[in-house]
């Protein structure tokens, strides 16, 4: 396998439109397709309130976010764990619009190669009736952990990658990736 470099990213968010919404967590793993070559994560403090609906899906509540950093504060790490190589979510117009959005606050700009492993299944295995991540991890045999926290959806979609390079080829999911545009935002 060539030296390719993946981010897996996740972000759980305080609105289900990632314009509306603030980052409450995020996570990252890098991979080459080989090996962990580093993970993190962290929640995220707000300014925003955490509607009861968020609180009841991710489980993540305003006292768990007291101590933890603004996104200012992860901005730079976070950019600098992913910049340079795939950056790769499940619903990764979604996940890519909460980043930009809130790098845009912090005056940072990011413009990565992306992969939607969403879409990449949606191609490789059509026919099934849903493709969200819990479904696809079902359907694989996949282990998920906790629903909506960034730390096991992350690692569910890493475990989904490599079960679609492993079974359909490095070269037919790099024909997936795409370069990040603001037209592609969520």
């Amino acid at each position: 396998m060539p030296a390719t470099e993946f981010a897996i990213i996740d972000v759980e968010t305080t609105h289900g439109d990632p314009m509306q919404g603030s980052i409450i967590e995020v996570a990252v793993i890098v991979h080459n397709g080989l090996r962990e070559l580093d993970r993190w994560n962290t929640l995220v403090r707000t300014r925003q309130d955490i509607p009861p609906f968020i609180r009841r899906l991710t489980g993540i509540t305003p006292a768990m976010l007291e101590q933890a950093p603004q996104f200012a504060q992860v901005a730079q790490s976070l950019k600098d764990s992913t910049e340079g190589r795939i950056m790769v979510a499940h619903n990764v117009r979604y996940d890519m619009t909460s980043i930009q959005h809130e790098l845009a606050r912090t005056g940072l700009s990011y413009h990565p190669d992306t992969l939607c492993t969403e879409r990449l299944a949606r191609r490789l295995i059509p026919n099934l009736t849903h493709y969200n991540l819990g479904d696809m991890c079902r359907h694989l045999s996949i282990g998920r952990g906790l629903e909506h926290r960034a730390a096991h959806d992350v690692q569910a979609t890493l475990a989904l990658l490599l079960r679609l390079i492993s079974d359909h080829g490095l070269d037919q999911v790099l024909g997936s990736v795409v370069p990040w545009s603001e037209q592609r935002r969520a």
